[in-house]
């Protein structure tokens, strides 16, 4: 007989320390068993980016090694789907009922990926062990043992340490190899994708102009310089939009600042007053620490998106949320089944393949969106919207001030 299980009860239940993360690593589960290990309460945990309370000790570089090496596998589970043991790592840990008392502890951990119906990774399961005691005993017994079996150790070490070195330089070497050929893939498929974009307007162009060339008595001369504009605006766009993605590094030539996100939703709005209803429901004075003109390109590549896929109304909200400011840009038309909500962020990706490429963009508005994300330490990602359509959403850290 099948029976409904509680398993928010089995969760807490759980003696070992254990959390449960986002994709894009904001805590939404976490026992008492994990917040008793930290010095923390669960209130202080759920729904923060999994960072922002680690370290607890930004100087000690048993701390930050450990969090390099979390971000590590991680990685690792999301690239390969499997679950991934990390070695165990010295980390201080606060003294029960002390908040200024930090002792010295091991901890091993699991991180197991938890996959939704549709086969899609959906969630990190974060499970810790200290294994201070068991490591204890073991340097414990190895220090009773006899002269001759210590030399022996000695001798293990002595070779064990460098061959150990010599296999993590190599597995190091080989996942560098890996990144490079992927990297190189990327850049071949994004060159294949580059080029047929840029064909397309082109050909139109030489199309057009040929047929003036062998017929100059008939040409229709305002078509023609219309059809020409459009096509060389077309190129235009697109090769900001490449130059755009190809930036050398991540945040180069950013002048952050705090930047009020209500007023400069409320401004990029109204210049898209007359093309698509617009309802805006906006916090006020939400401010967040950016570059406003990367913000505002990522509204208006929202916007845009938005507009072309509603059927009457495109809705804009702005809440605070948490320690994060929260945009939503929501429409009323058909959605984005879940399948494909990642692969809208990917380069030149249309959904809809019979849309007119005029009317549709290059498909690089959203892969430029979520890397200007990326940029502010942020997060897009795709929700159903109450209206049916499809709900973006763009989650930013406040300003500093706002989140004291």
């Amino acid at each position: 007989m099948r029976q409904n299980v509680d398993y928010a009860a089995v969760f807490a239940a759980i003696p070992t320390p254990c959390l449960v993360m986002t994709l894009d690593l904001t805590i939404v589960a976490v026992n008492q068993a994990y917040a008793d290990a930290c010095g923390l309460q669960r209130e202080e945990l759920l729904g923060r980016y999994l960072f922002d309370p680690f370290p607890r000790n930004p100087a000690d570089p048993n701390e930050m090694r450990a969090l390099r090496k979390l971000e590590a596998s991680l990685c690792r589970v999301r690239t390969t789907g499997r679950s991934d043991v990390m070695a165990p790592h010295k980390i201080a840990m606060p003294v029960s009922g002390s908040a200024d008392l930090f002792e010295e502890r091991y901890w091993s951990a699991i991180n197991t990926p938890v996959f939704g119906p549709d086969g899609a990774l959906m969630l990190f399961l974060h499970l810790v062990e200290d294994v201070t005691a068991f490591l204890t005993r073991r340097q414990q017994a190895g220090s009773r043992a006899s002269t001759s079996d210590a030399h022996e150790q000695a001798m293990k070490v002595e070779h064990y340490g460098p061959a150990k070195e010599l296999q993590e330089l190599n597995e190091q070497l080989r996942e560098a190899k890996t990144h490079v050929e992927q990297l190189f893939d990327r850049q071949r498929q994004f060159a294949a994708d580059a080029s047929h974009e840029l064909r397309t307007p082109i050909a139109g162009l030489r199309l057009q102009l040929e047929a003036a060339q062998l017929y100059p008595d008939d040409v229709d001369l305002p078509g023609l310089l219309n059809h020409v504009m459009r096509d060389l605006n077309r190129l235009e766009n697109i090769t900001d939009d490449l130059l755009l993605l190809a930036r050398p590094q991540a945040g180069t030539g950013r002048i952050l600042q705090d930047v009020n996100l209500t007023e400069l939703v409320k401004t990029e709005a109204a210049r898209w007053a007359d093309r698509c209803n617009l309802r805006l429901d906006l916090d006020p004075a939400v401010t967040v620490n950016a570059a406003p003109s990367q913000i505002a390109r990522l509204f208006a590549d929202l916007l845009d998106n938005a507009r072309r896929h509603a059927t009457r109304m495109v809705e804009v909200r702005l809440r605070r949320a948490g320690e994060h400011a929260e945009l939503a840009v929501a429409d009323d038309g058909e959605g984005i089944a879940p399948a494909d909500r990642e692969r809208v962020f990917r380069n030149f990706v249309r959904l809809d393949t019979a849309r007119s490429r005029d009317r549709g963009g290059a498909g690089l508005g959203l892969a430029i969106a979520r890397d200007i994300a990326s940029d502010h330490h942020g997060t897009l990602h795709i929700e159903d919207a109450a209206s049916g359509g499809a709900c973006f959403v763009f989650r930013i850290p406040l300003a500093r001030r706002q989140r004291a």
